[in-house]
This record gives structure tokens, sequence and C-alpha cells, in this order.
């Protein structure tokens, strides 16, 4: 094979390899890029010998850490980050004035836990084990450590 179709090969690799990590995450593209240089680089090791061959894999290792380090400062990590933050939180009992036989009504079905108004607090209650829908009327039935358990009225 001729150097510029291996060339070619390497270059339309390391492209892809580019377009995967800046513009379309997944792994298609890296991995058919992936395989275009393997194939230069066997060809090249195959056609014109270990010293172009040598001479090709250090341009390739110093081309893809230049990318990486770019990629890394530029931010083009960022997008396969996830920049949501959970911003729920567990019931705290010390904090909350609910006290068994408290009533309330299920702001959410709960299947068996949901949520639900109790002396105008917002929380999340567990059932018994059934099905409640949303807006029926409830009773605080036990308090177990966090978990507020609740039946039907």
């Amino acid at each position: 094979m001729t150097l510029s179709i291996v060339a070619s090969f390497v270059i339309l690799g390391l492209l892809l390899i580019l377009i995967e990590i800046f513009i379309v995450p997944g792994f298609i593209v890296g991995i058919v890029g992936f395989v275009m240089v393997v194939v230069g680089v066997y060809f090249t090791y195959n056609d014109h010998g270990k010293f172009y061959a040598n001479i090709l894999l250090a341009l390739i290792a110093v081309v893809m850490t230049i990318v990486v380090v770019y990629a890394f400062r530029n931010g083009a990590w960022d997008m396969f980050s996830n920049k949501e933050t959970i911003s729920g939180k567990a019931n705290d009992i010390q904090e909350l004035e609910i006290k068994i036989g408290d009533t309330g009504k299920t702001i959410s079905a709960l299947r068996p836990s949901g949520i639900a108004d109790i002396n105008n607090q917002r929380v999340e209650v567990h059932s018994e084990g059934s099905f409640i829908p949303s807006g029926a009327e409830v009773e605080v039935n036990k308090i177990i450590k966090n978990k507020i358990y609740i039946k039907i009225q």
C-alpha cells in the first residue's frame, strides 16, 4: 500500500477520534477512527518497515497527547459530565413537627412511598405496602428513624 493511502487512513482515523471527543459522544465514530489508525500503522509496518512505522507511532502519540491535554483544558470533557444536583433531602424528624396521629393529604401516589402534606409540611412518607392514591386523606401511623409511615384515614 502506498504511503499516501496509509497516511490517509491515519489522518482520517485521527480526525474521527477528534470528532468523537469534541462533537459526537458515543463509541461508534471513535472505534471506526481507532480501527483506521491501527490499519494504517499495520500497513506501515508491513510495507514500509519498522523505522517509518515507529516514527508514525511517535507522531500519533504526540498528536493524541496534545489533543487530550487541549480537551481537558478546553472543557470538552464537560459534555460527558452531569451538572444537575439533587435538591431533595431525607426527612429530619427532629426538625419536623410531626407526631403519630397527625393527619394530612397525599401529594403523590404512594407505591409504597411518595410525598404527603402533613401539618403544612411536605414530607416523604411510606405506606404499609399498599397503594394509596394521590389526594387521599391519611394519618401518621408510626415513625421509625427518619421514615414516616401512614395509613388511609
